[in-house]
C-alpha cells in the first residue's frame, strides 16, 4: 500500500513538472545576462549563413533556423536553394 502511494505521488509530481515546462520555478530560473565589459554590455552574436559576417542576434534575420545579416543574403540563400 505504501508503494502504491509513492507511485501515485511520483506520477502526480511528474505531471506537474511536465506542466511547468520541465523547469522548477525556484531552481531553474534563468539569470539575466548582465555581463559588463570595459566597452559596455557584451552581446551575443550570430554568423550570417551566406557571407559569414557577424552581427548581433538582435539584428539578425532568422529564416528556417539560420541567421542572415540582410535581406539580400536571405534572398541569395533562397535562390541558391532552388537551383
Amino acid at each position: 500500500m505504501v508503494i502504491l502511494k509513492l507511485i501515485i505521488f511520483a506520477v502526480i509530481g511528474a505531471v506537474i513538472y511536465r506542466f511547468l515546462g520541465g523547469k522548477l520555478p525556484l531552481i531553474d530560473r534563468e539569470k539575466p545576462s548582465s555581463e559588463k565589459h570595459e566597452f559596455g554590455k557584451i552581446e551575443t552574436t550570430s554568423e550570417c549563413a551566406v557571407c559569414k559576417t557577424f552581427m548581433t542576434e538582435e539584428d539578425a534575420i532568422i529564416y528556417q533556423r539560420k541567421a542572415y545579416c540582410s535581406n539580400e543574403c536571405l534572398e541569395k540563400a533562397k535562390r541558391m536553394k532552388y537551383r
